[in-house]
């Protein structure tokens, strides 16, 4: 592997810029409806680390963590989600 956890071996750094790019996008659609019901948070994809999608939220509850996680459990990634 090239250093990059959840990155295919010899991935081309373009790719992974893509990857974190498709991610990021696609959880945000997937958490619009949290969004419209007022869930204020940030989502981001580290490319050392491009296996687990990080989620800070603003006033995170435990009910609000599950929920996140159940939206974002079809995207194949780990989801870390924390107050922020």
């Amino acid at each position: 592997m090239n250093g990059t956890r959840g990155a295919t071996p010899g991935m081309r750094p373009d790719l992974i810029e893509q990857h974190i790019a498709a991610m990021t996008t696609a959880s945000t659609n997937l958490l619009r409806q949290m969004r419209d019901e007022g869930l204020r948070y940030r989502v981001s994809v580290r490319p050392e680390d491009t296996a687990t999608m990080h989620v800070h939220v603003h006033q995170l509850t435990p009910e609000i963590a599950e929920r996140i996680r159940r939206c974002l459990s079809g995207t194949g990634m780990r989801v870390a989600v924390r107050e922020g």
